[in-house]
């Protein structure tokens, strides 16, 4: 004998579909992503790279927190058992999805300083800290070098 089931809603936040502004590679190619002709004028698409990497580390942390959202209201358990909810999927995406865009800014923020943007620029348009930035482009914190005698 058969159960009746009352169709849910499959729509999720995390299900729209996200078209992200810069490809997904990890790394920049070394030339700064294929920036021909002169290197003083690579600086302005250099800092428009990391600035639109920003955004999307933005979105991906807005659609993961709307994914938290809708787990927090639903009735369904999350990472219980075998069996997976929707929750859990659309969670692992959100959480994926901030991954990736996170590893696409650090990406460009390393484009952009091998080319010689300054961090105070990579840190406002980025809107880091430029501790931060210095975790990134593995260089040591000023700060927390010892006092010259």
């Amino acid at each position: 004998m058969s159960k009746a089931v009352f169709p849910q809603s499959t729509t999720r936040s995390a299900d729209r579909a996200h078209t992200p502004l810069l490809p997904l590679s990890p790394e920049v190619p070394a030339d700064g992503g294929g920036l021909a002709g002169d290197p003083r004028f690579h600086h302005a698409e250099l800092v428009r790279r990391v600035f639109t990497a920003a955004g999307e580390v933005e979105a991906a942390e807005w659609a993961l927190d709307q994914a938290l959202d809708d787990a927090a209201v639903s009735d369904d358990e999350i990472g219980v058992g075998m069996d997976i909810a929707p929750v859990d999927g659309t969670l692992e995406t959100a959480r994926w999805a901030l991954d990736q865009a996170t590893s696409a800014l650090h990406a460009e923020i390393r484009a952009a300083s091998r080319h010689g943007v300054p961090l105070a620029v990579l840190a406002e348009v980025s809107a880091l800290e430029v501790r931060e930035l210095h975790a990134v482009l593995d260089v040591p914190d000023a700060t927390a070098l010892p006092a010259a005698v």
